[in-house]
């Protein structure tokens, strides 16, 4: 049998090592040379602390540890670490001190062996959004100014704060004074990208980049932070779930529809389209270019014809071509493969990359300018407004939700972090933005492209991260994790984060490729798969056909005592999909027994030997289920 790493994490690759480490009421985890979780009594007041390295692209530098001590004492603790970046170009020395007095402090000298070009050197730190959201801050200027302010509720587009040199705040009763020295850092609203935190960093974006840290150079950095006071308290009480619980609850619209993404990269081949016919596609979400658009028409009109199947269409509109003739061109195939379209959304193509409010922004049609141009290509679909990229592109260039029927854009979870704590935070992260994008769409109907943990395009960079070994690494295209419990797992948690915001469908996988639900052969290794001698379908591709099963009926909520555990129920049919996004096994009671199914590692390998997993696994009745992390439970509470 494959290794437990296998199964759950898709690559034998361990996961940063962490180490805890206390000083009285002063707690922190240290992971890869970063600070996690920094504590006091228990209230996390400081998601992280880390000195990422950023190359041209804005993908992140992995380092290498050269030399570590930690000494300790009745007050407190000191943990110093050299690190290594790009073979040794820039020396990166980390002294992290804390005091049971409540007082932490952090310094990073750099100095560079040879002249090193990078977007930005230096501290982040990282705000949690629990009780900070919305909560004042106070902001110090160089000048010793210092001025009121607070964390938006509401995802902002620009930069939260700038010229900062210490901010006053205070988290669940716990007050907070930071100081930085060394470097002018700002912050910004790092939920634009599905990250679970505000992000103060440095260098800001005003300044020229990339640039040079000149060989020989050393620059220094410090952060002080006093922590006072003692938590005000929350009890799990308040959500009204048992210990160890699930409240099924009112109704809340409806279970959002699953659809399937498609390119001319993602086509899949007559092996999959078995497997294709047992999904039910709802929709299918067609990515095309006018040069592309006949050939993924083709092959995508027996899927679609055999299942029923919605289609959407999502038209890149090159930036050397006239939108209009590109559109009618588009439209024109659609008619010679008779196949119908219900929504569509155009976006220039200079729009797949990222601009800052401010501008400077690209000449030429805008998004906005495609909707009427698609309408008239389109007479009868509904058109969309809004980014073929992610929410920060959305929030930057906000569409008019008068002018079209819906509005949509995607996500990835690896933007800015691809370890597994911060992949599972985005889901926090993620129901921020459809809280935010709900208020940007007012009464319109809001859709989602493709939501996935790997990166699809790259709109800050050349292009996405090319991850031939399989590692977790930032903006990459093709992540280890999807083949595993985990992408299954993140998926279930990605649906529960819809909760209360009206989300109509949204792209969970493609069919095959980086973010598929089938397994094919690839450039990148994919133990387990590759060495089986069987096509095999990821755990992904089960949670997808059960929520298929659920998808429009009316929607139930789910709380849960254990914020570990997630779920989405729906009722006509009365069921239930459960997962376990934790790192320890919990145990869950149900309000009635009903027919249990249990995805883990004790049968993950029937499940990816059998597309039709779920018609004939093993079924217990119970009243309760306990989850490994990263299980998924499907649930059937009819009779």
């Amino acid at each position: 049998m494959p290794s437990t790493r296998l199964v759950t994490f898709g690559t034998d690759e361990p996961p940063p090592a962490e180490q805890r480490f206390s000083a009285g009421a002063l707690s922190l985890v240290l992971s890869d040379g970063a600070v996690r979780a920094l504590s006091w009594h228990g209230t996390e007041v400081v998601r992280g602390i880390a000195c990422p390295i950023r190359d041209a692209n804005w993908a992140t530098y992995g380092s290498v540890l050269n030399d570590e001590s930690v000494t300790t004492s009745p007050s407190g603790f000191e943990i110093t670490q050299v690190r290594l970046i790009a073979d040794g170009a820039l020396r990166v020395k980390l002294v992290f001190t804390a005091n049971s007095d409540g007082l932490f402090s952090a310094t990073a000298e750099m100095s560079a062996k040879r002249d090193f070009v990078t977007n930005r050197a230096g501290f982040t730190i990282l705000h949690p959004l629990q009780d900070v959201a919305g909560t004042p801050m106070s902001v110090k200027h160089p000048d010793g100014s210092e001025v009121p302010s607070c964390f938006p509720l509401v995802i902002s587009p620009t930069q939260v704060a700038g010229d900062i040199t210490g901010l006053r705040h205070s988290v669940n009763g716990i007050e907070s004074e930071m100081t930085f020295k060394g470097e002018v850092f700002e912050m910004e609203d790092q939920r634009n990208w599905s990250d679970a935190s505000f992000k103060t960093y440095c260098r800001p974006l005003s300044l020229p980049m990339p640039y040079t840290i000149r060989a020989g150079e050393v620059q220094r950095q410090e952060i002080h932070i006093r922590f006072r006071g003692t938590p005000t308290g929350r009890t799990k009480a308040s959500i009204g779930a048992s210990p160890d619980g699930i409240e099924i609850g009112p109704a809340l619209g409806t279970v959002p529809r699953i659809a399937v993404a498609m390119d001319e990269n993602t086509i899949p081949d007559a092996n999959a389209r078995k497997c294709v016919q047992l999904i039910n596609t709802q929709i299918l979400q067609l990515r095309v270019r006018p040069e592309t658009a006949r050939a993924v028409y083709e092959r995508a009109k027996s899927i679609a014809a055999s299942n029923d199947t919605e289609v959407e269409l999502e038209i890149v509109i090159p930036s050397a071509e006239d939108p209009d003739a590109s559109l009618q061109r588009v439209a024109e195939n659609c008619r010679h493969a008779s196949l119908p379209v219900a929504r569509v959304l155009a976006l220039p193509e200079v729009y797949l990359r990222s601009y800052q409010p401010s501008g400077p922004w690209p000449d030429g049609p805008t998004p906005q300018h495609l909707v009427a141009r698609a309408r008239k290509a389109f007479p009868g679909a509904g058109i969309g407004g809004g980014v073929l990229t992610y929410f920060t592109e959305l929030n930057r260039c906000r569409p008019d939700p008068s002018a079209c029927d819906y509005i949509a854009h995607g996500s990835t979870a690896i933007t800015h972090a691809a370890d597994d704590r911060s992949v599972i935070e985005s889901l926090e992260g993620l129901s921020h933005i459809f809280r935010s994008a709900r208020a940007l769409a007012g009464g319109q109907d809001y859709r989602l492209g493709l939501v996935a943990i790997g990166m699809r395009s790259n709109p800050y960079g050349a292009g996405v991260m090319e991850n031939a070994r399989q590692a977790r690494v930032a903006m990459a295209g093709a992540d280890p994790r999807q083949r595993g419990l985990f992408a299954a797992a993140w998926a279930v948690g990605a649906i529960a984060a819809t909760q209360g915001y009206g989300v109509s469908s949204l792209a969970l996988s493609a069919f095959v490729g980086p973010f598929g639900l089938i397994h094919r052969r690839e450039s990148w290794a994919q133990p387990i798969y590759q060495d089986s001698g069987a096509d095999g379908v990821y755990p992904i591709f089960h949670v997808v056909r059960f929520m298929n099963t659920m998808a429009g009926a009316a929607r139930q909520s789910v709380r849960s005592a254990q914020k570990e555990v997630v779920g989405v129920a729906s009722k006509d049919p009365s069921r239930l999909v459960l997962t376990n996004l934790g790192t320890v096994t919990s145990r869950v009671r149900l309000s009635q027994a009903a027919e249990i199914r249990i995805l883990d590692s004790r049968n993950f390998w029937s499940a990816i030997h059998d597309p039709g997993w779920l018609d004939g696994s093993e079924v217990d009745r119970a009243s309760d289920v306990t989850l490994e992390p990263f299980a998924v439970a499907f649930v059937d509470m009819r009779g």
